[in-house]
């Protein structure tokens, strides 16, 4: 979503994307989203009119909801977040969200800064004095690091937890750490083995590193005009930028649409 389908103001042209949603179902054509975000958000903030008929691969693959049916749903074992967070919190100049399938967890003593600049990425956001008072599945966590240290910290959880996290980062400075073996083209390809399609009949876009094993797996595959290296390096074509409606105008411009 954010960096491929929204534009720098994390909004996009919804008249626009309604004509060509409406005209994609009139040719069978379905509108899935895969995405870092969680599942609440993109049904609640950005989809809400389409989200009973669309498919979501959220939180960077660890969810698939399809048609309003969650198909699988990943989680941390207590023993597993304890030992994470315990780590994550020691990271110099990092920042926590703990997220679960209902809602995001932050801790009290959390930078506020921080904690608004993510929270319209978390809207049911809750503030937390310890690991206790989640009650929630904890399902991925995300952390800020300096922009510069990404790549460090990223090969540090791979070295020292890399059988139970696995770290992906969609820029700037951000880290979604997920279970291994789930990212967002497992979760296509579940969706995919659930509908019948194959890969051939996917077209993918995306812009960050989280988005490389999608664009690698999709037929018909779009790295952003600002992407990070990997995307580029996955995808087999570009796309216009994302302040200039690039993935509604390569749609309109795929399928023939009359918007």
């Amino acid at each position: 979503m954010d960096g491929t389908f929204l534009n720098s103001q994390s909004t996009f042209d919804r008249p626009l994307f309604e004509k060509v949603y409406a005209q994609l179902q009139a040719k069978d054509v379905e509108f899935v989203v895969a995405s870092g975000n969680p599942i609440y958000q993109l049904v609640e903030k950005r989809f809400p009119k389409e989200a009973d008929g669309m498919a979501f691969v959220a939180e960077n693959g660890v969810e698939l909801i399809d048609r309003g049916q969650e198909i699988y749903c990943g989680q941390f074992t207590k023993e597993q977040v304890e030992t994470l967070v315990a780590f994550f919190r020691s990271i110099p100049g990092g920042h926590l969200i703990i997220s679960g399938r209902h809602h995001a967890f932050a801790f009290a003593d959390e930078d506020p800064l921080f904690v608004k600049r993510v929270q319209p990425h978390y809207i049911h956001m809750q503030q937390i004095n310890s690991l206790a008072d989640i009650d929630d599945p904890v399902v991925k966590f995300m952390m800020d690091v300096p922009p510069k240290e990404t790549r460090f910290w990223m090969d540090e959880v791979i070295k020292r937890f890399g059988s139970i996290v696995h770290p992906v980062s969609s820029g700037y400075g951000n880290m979604d750490l997920i279970i291994p073996g789930m990212d967002k083209a497992t979760g296509l390809k579940r969706l995919l083995a659930a509908r019948g399609w194959q890969p051939s009949q996917l077209m993918a876009f995306g812009d960050g590193q989280n988005d490389a094993t999608m664009l690698k797996l999709a037929g018909e595959s779009y790295a952003m005009a600002q992407s990070a290296p990997e995307a580029i390096a996955a995808a087999k074509f570009r796309c216009g930028s994302n302040d200039e409606n690039g993935v509604l105008n390569k749609i309109i411009e795929r399928f023939d649409l009359n918007v």
